[in-house]
């Protein structure tokens, strides 16, 4: 039975001791090893950088840095290794993304044990793994949609995040650095009017109706 050195990545400590109690269960055809539990995206980057492991169990949500942006990153510092995504985001922008950047799985966390250790062993053999309720389709996860209008109402910081693109992250940040129109435009190398535009889009997307407004729920939000 060929030994797998696992790693657990999550920002939920009390679902970490859970998850390793659980692979305790898991062994089948390949001896699983517990070998670190790391509860925020940065330190699973510096533990890639110095540690060795053929398998990795993370979340997308993860303090400090974001899953969503490190995947491609610990694939290039261990291209050997297997990465399965668990988490409780079945979002299919989410799931492509991970898979595009490198993942081999994608679970959710309403999965059972046996499904776990179908996964397990499938990406370990090489062979990529969609849990139940994974999908490439798209999802209402987290979004809720207004009847009266094609506004998008999202109630989770990690959704918000990531529900905004990357251009209206820039735009957001210099906002909320109470910087005009002209002056953001300026930086970042574009009209005022597509400056203009961006900003109804994130407020749309926001639900709300002035700067203050904006500046306000993004650093409550956390999204800076």
């Amino acid at each position: 039975m060929k030994r797998i050195n696992v790693v657990l990545a999550d920002g939920q400590k009390l679902l970490v001791e859970g998850l390793k109690h659980l692979l305790v269960n898991c062994n089948g055809k390949y001896e699983l090893h517990l070998g670190h539990c790391i509860h925020n995206g940065e330190d699973l980057m510096a533990y890639c950088k110095r540690g060795d492991f053929d398998l990795l169990i993370m979340d997308i949500k993860l303090p400090v840095i974001d899953g969503l942006d490190i995947i491609y990153k610990i694939k290039e510092s261990k291209p050997k290794s297997r990465i399965i995504i668990l988490t409780s985001y079945d979002s299919n922008k989410f799931v492509k993304s991970a898979f595009k950047q490198g993942a081999d799985g994608y679970l959710l966390k309403t999965s059972d044990i046996q499904e776990l250790k179908v996964a397990i062993e499938e990406v370990l053999d090489g062979v990529a793994f969609m849990g139940q309720g994974v999908s490439f389709s798209p999802t209402n996860n987290g979004l809720l949609r207004r009847n009266e209008s094609d506004v998008w109402v999202v109630e989770d910081s990690f959704l918000l995040k990531n529900y905004l693109t990357r251009r209206e992250m820039e735009i957001l940040t210099e906002i909320a650095s109470e910087k005009d129109n002209r002056e953001i435009a300026d930086k970042l190398y574009i009209s005022d009017q597509t400056v203009s535009v961006h900003r109804k889009n994130i407020m749309k997307k926001l639900r709300v109706s002035s700067n203050k407004e904006l500046r306000s729920i993004a650093l409550s939000q956390g999204l800076l």
